[in-house]
């Protein structure tokens, strides 16, 4: 009697997947897996369900296991990758709790960093290659890249906030945030157009030392998923 073929339905193909890595050998690998996977996961490129064999990930990118297993460690810690005894590592479905958790852990954290910038009113000037790279991105259309032009932004005024582990905190938090709006950028009309006016208007509110108004820019900004989700529902 013939063996049943095994499904490949649920097989990704790392060649497409991971076209746009490229390893740095000098730093540590396992970041750098971390980050490709997550992104993927984030783009719907390894949708839900996908199985991720850790052998085949590693011989594609030609690394040990090692890096590849402390990266889906920390992808199962962000809840964006599940084990399953008999099947191994697959590709966790959206959670809509950690969805609107990871916009609270955001909302909180970013709110300290727009304050302590307009209390403090460091030199903004490494912003504006990252806005450059939102212009166009909105000019392309391209909603992929304003998400990275958009992280590094987010990033970096942490970092002029003398606290870049807010951002690495959230950055953890809101992985299933970050997938819903993927999903939910497409059906929102210049939605990357609108968040990079908003990202204007924080800045002239920082600059101005307004704190307060600074604060409410930012809370609206990342509350802009909340109620996409909501509406969504």
């Amino acid at each position: 009697m013939p063996r049943p073929r095994k499904d490949q339905s649920d097989q990704p193909d790392f060649s497409r997947d991971f076209d746009h890595l490229e390893l740095d050998r000098t730093k540590p690998i396992g970041p750098q897996v971390y980050e490709a996977v997550r992104l993927a996961i984030i783009l719907s490129k390894l949708p839900s369900g996908a199985r991720l064999n850790e052998p085949e990930l590693a011989g594609y990118l030609g690394v040990s296991r090692t890096p590849v297993r402390e990266a889906y460690l920390r992808l199962v810690g962000d809840g964006l990758i599940q084990s399953r005894p008999q099947v191994g590592s697959i590709v966790a479905p959206r959670d809509e709790n950690r969805v609107i958790e990871g916009i609270i852990v955001r909302r909180a954290l970013e709110c300290e960093v727009v304050q302590i910038l307009a209390q403090k009113q460091p030199s903004l000037d490494s912003l504006n290659p990252l806005l450059a790279l939102q212009e166009s991105a909105v000019l392309m259309g391209d909603p992929v890249a304003f998400f990275r032009a958009d992280e590094a932004f987010h990033a970096e005024l942490a970092r002029l906030a003398a606290i870049p582990t807010a951002w690495r905190l959230a950055h953890s938090a809101k992985a299933h945030t970050d997938r819903a709006r993927m999903q939910l950028m497409s059906g929102i009309e210049n939605r990357i157009g609108l968040a990079l006016e908003e990202h204007r208007k924080l800045l002239r509110f920082i600059q101005a030392g307004d704190a307060a108004a600074a604060r409410e820019t930012v809370s609206n900004h990342i509350n802009s998923v909340f109620d996409a989700v909501g509406k969504q529902s």
